[in-house]
């Protein structure tokens, strides 16, 4: 018996990928930790604002004492270390 043959037919076109999101889209989408996020935004937010402070009055202390006097010790930071 012969074989039969192949019909001659349309070839397929090869699947195309689909479309890239833009940038657009992807930026509207909203994170999925974003209510976490904003927590953590508030407690950084708060520490900044403590160590300007602390930074704050660390520099009035500074330039409460006389130039050539060297900075009293306090007792809550370690001596200084000459080298």
């Amino acid at each position: 018996m012969a074989k039969a043959k192949k019909k001659a037919g349309k070839a397929r076109a090869a699947k195309r990928k689909p479309a890239r999101k833009s940038r657009k889209t992807a930026a509207k989408r909203p994170a999925r930790s974003a209510g976490g996020s904003a927590k953590r935004i508030a407690q950084l937010e708060a520490e900044n604002r403590r160590l300007r402070d602390e930074l704050a009055a660390l520099q009035a202390e500074r330039d409460q004492a006389p130039a050539g006097e060297p900075a009293p010790e306090s007792e809550d930071r370690p001596p200084a270390v000459d080298y």
